[in-house]
């Protein structure tokens, strides 16, 4: 159980990452529109942030889809912590019924 414990926590982590980095991603923009908006640059910023923008929002989907993929990878983490910690309580309980849901591995485990 302690090995599916701890391969929960690292995509949990992983999870944590990912969804800053997609937070940082959006503040990019925001971040970039509120500088347009205080500039006096007039049309050359206005058309660098445009040139920009598909990049940002590029960087954004990749991100989205990196958080889509891990929140994959934390369901069935847990799933496997979940079966794993019901088989050592029946096993503490001295319960000899098998459970019907193996996980043999874990996204990432190969």
């Amino acid at each position: 159980m302690l090995d599916r414990a701890q391969a929960l926590t690292a995509v949990l982590r992983r999870e944590t990452g990912v969804r800053a980095a997609r937070r940082s991603a959006e503040a990019s923009i925001v971040s970039a529109e509120r500088a347009i908006l205080d500039s006096n640059d007039g049309d050359s910023a206005v058309e660098g942030f445009m040139n920009w923008l598909p990049e940002a929002r590029h960087a954004i989907d990749t991100a989205r889809a990196a958080e889509r993929e891990v929140a994959i990878d934390v369901a069935v983490a847990y799933q496997a912590f979940i079966v794993a910690k019901n088989a050592s309580t029946r096993a503490e309980e001295g319960d000899e019924q098998p459970s019907e849901t193996r996980v043999t591995s874990l996204p990432g485990e190969g």
